[in-house]
């Protein structure tokens, strides 16, 4: 039976084929996106704080001086560039046994003095991904079950048109006012009279 109408059934294809190529770019949109609102938390809560890097010109000490700390850092002397260009000395905190000449991450405010590094924007970072991932994800398979769906039912309208065109012919029911179905002549001429 040829069919000339609007086939979903092709389009259910083409979105079973491109689910999973379009689950990947949600994902990589998840992580550049959060990645992105996490940056901009960290500047909206430290605007003026800027991140450098320092070298030590000291060794520090290999154990620190409270081994009960939950993180053992151990001050030590460093280098390093404020925001304006000129450069720095004085202390920074490090894990002990840092050889001289390492270079650690640092976090100065404007005066190019050390301070607390920000917030990470790590919660940011997480619910935007998040959102990203349950909406991209959400909408790829309400595209799925949609097309699949529509898909059912054009088969089974297709399938009921045409048993509606092959079952007379076959089982012998009258088609219309059974003038025309095949045995209906013979079943006339076999009927008895009440």
């Amino acid at each position: 039976m040829t069919h000339t109408g609007f086939d979903i059934e092709r389009v259910a294809a083409v979105v079973r084929r491109i689910a999973p190529a379009a689950a990947l770019v949600v994902l990589v949109a998840a992580v550049l996106l959060g990645d992105a609102a996490g940056a901009r938390a960290v500047y909206r809560a430290a605007p003026d704080l800027h991140r450098t890097e320092a070298t030590t010109v000291a060794g520090a000490p290999v154990r620190a001086p409270d081994e009960n700390a939950l993180v053992s850092q151990v001050p030590v002397q460093a280098v390093w560039l404020a925001p304006d260009g000129t450069g720095r000395l004085g202390p920074v905190t490090v894990e002990p046994g840092t050889p001289v000449g390492r270079t650690v991450p640092l976090w100065v405010d404007a005066a190019g003095r050390p301070v607390a590094p920000p917030a990470t924007g790590t919660a940011d970072a997480v619910v935007v991904g998040g959102l990203i991932v349950l909406l991209g994800g959400a909408a790829i398979a309400a595209a799925g079950w949609l097309t699949a769906a529509a898909a059912a039912r054009q088969r089974s309208r297709r399938l009921a048109a045409e048993w509606a065109a092959a079952e007379p012919l076959w089982s012998g029911r009258r088609i219309r006012d059974g003038a025309d179905a095949p045995g209906a002549e013979r079943r006339r001429r076999g009927r008895r009279a009440p």
